[in-house]
């Protein structure tokens, strides 16, 4: 999420505030722009708390703002809060994130056929869910295997990646070099350890050369 906005509030009628925002979720159902949500409550004092609303940027969350349950939410809001409810908007700031750059470091290990050791776990476990073939993998080099098994290199036609708590998902479509060449399309859930990528679950829908791609998704060969 590339906006949030930081409500900081005291009352001791959280329980009806509560209901009013599980009725404002159930009466915009697919019309909110709000991503997540997460409420804190301070150690030291049960009567503050702090909302953390997390939009997609500061447009979507003015379209959410302007939403007519969102001003009748506003309006029954006020007279359960003591005093003024304060408001904070941040934008986020470009920074480094190791699941990203382990992404990014995993799709060139694909490019090439070849895994960068550093990156992984000594125990990083690998299973590859295909058609018609159940594949399991311990450890970098064995990996690095499946990958030369696979084609002497890849090429991307598709890499769309979402970190994760955990650590990162990814969809994509990639195609083996040399000849014939063949396309893979599916998603790859990584696991991150300690800074490592530690686990890989990758399913793929099929594998195709250039007939059965043209069959399938009616694209020219």
């Amino acid at each position: 999420m590339s906006f949030i906005q930081i409500q900081d509030l005291h009352t001791d009628r959280f329980a009806e505030i509560d209901e009013l925002a599980a009725q404002w979720r159930a009466d915009t159902v697919g019309r909110r722009t709000l991503r997540s949500e997460q409420v804190y409550v301070d150690r030291t004092d049960p009567t503050h708390y702090v909302v953390v609303a997390a939009f997609d940027s500061y447009e979507s969350a003015m379209v959410n703002s302007a939403l007519p349950e969102t001003d009748a939410f506003a309006a029954k809001l006020g007279p359960l809060v003591t005093g003024e409810v304060a408001f904070l908007d941040l934008d986020q700031v470009p920074a480094a994130d190791e699941r990203t750059e382990l992404a990014a470091t995993f799709r060139a290990d694909v490019e090439r056929s070849a895994t960068t050791a550093s990156a992984y776990t000594d125990d990083v476990v690998f299973t590859g869910m295909f058609p018609n073939a159940l594949v399991h993998a311990t450890g970098a080099g064995e990996l690095g295997g499946l990958l030369a098994q696979d084609g002497p290199g890849h090429t991307f036609d598709t890499w769309d990646v979402q970190p994760t708590p955990t650590g990162f998902v990814a969809e994509y479509a990639w195609r083996t070099t040399g000849s014939p060449s063949y396309l893979s399309v599916g998603t790859v859930l990584a696991t991150v350890t300690g800074g490592r990528i530690s686990r890989v679950l990758c399913t793929c829908a099929g594998s195709w050369d250039a007939a059965a791609e043209a069959a399938i998704t009616g694209a020219s060969s």
